[in-house]
């Protein structure tokens, strides 16, 4: 059975599932939030965000923005470097996301008082000495999803870059602009991302079907 992919979260419900989401997270609600809008803000995937220290976020905030080597792109390029040892195929570069003011402000007051060699985002299970794993995160985000009053389908931890990059496309209406802002190869890569094609199936059958 073919996994579905994650979906964004609608603007129509974005404000309620964040509050939900504080809700239902108890003693780990500042930390399940930062994440949240951390990951809204920048569109990093969650697992290059879940494993950074209180140390890599002060340094971002001194730099004024976060530079990750994302490791998606990193695995695959070490995959192909061991089936292929002659290549000549360069590491990927790190990508840079500006911390805006606003954004900045939250990362403060959140890392205020820890220290420097903590992960941010511990897990519930340990002392400090792990982090929360991407699939506990997604867990939590599904329980908020399957809430009644908001009943979303296919949220999972990948939707909160699926949220950011659905809100640039929207925003600009620029195929080009998002995919250099996610770091796509293609234009066509960020299209289906987008799940643009499945919008043009849905728009279409409702328009015909207003014609029967």
């Amino acid at each position: 059975m073919n996994k579905k992919p994650a979906k964004p979260i609608p603007e129509s419900h974005y404000e309620r599932f964040k509050y939900r989401l504080e809700e239902i997270s108890g003693e780990w609600a500042e930390r399940n939030i930062t994440i949240f809008l951390l990951d809204i803000a920048t569109g990093y995937r969650i697992q290059d965000i879940i494993d950074l220290t209180i140390s890599d976020i002060q340094t971002a905030l001194q730099q004024g923005c976060f530079e990750i080597q994302e490791k998606k792109q990193y695995n695959a390029w070490k995959t192909h470097i061991r089936k292929n040892p002659k290549s000549s195929k360069k590491m990927p570069e790190k990508r840079k996301h500006d911390i805006v003011p606003q954004l900045g402000n939250i990362l403060k007051k959140y890392i205020k008082n820890k220290k420097k060699s903590e992960y941010a985002f511990p897990s519930q299970k340990g002392s400090g000495s792990k982090h929360i794993s991407e699939k506990a995160y997604s867990d939590i985000l599904k329980k908020v999803a399957d809430d009644n009053e908001i009943n979303l389908k296919n949220i999972t931890g990948h939707s909160l870059r699926k949220t950011y990059a659905r809100r640039l496309f929207e925003d600009t209406n620029n195929l080009e602009y998002v995919r250099i802002a996610l770091g796509h190869l293609s234009v066509e890569v960020t299209k289906r991302y987008l799940g643009l094609d499945d919008d043009v199936k849905e728009s279409a059958a409702k328009i015909a079907g207003r014609k029967l």
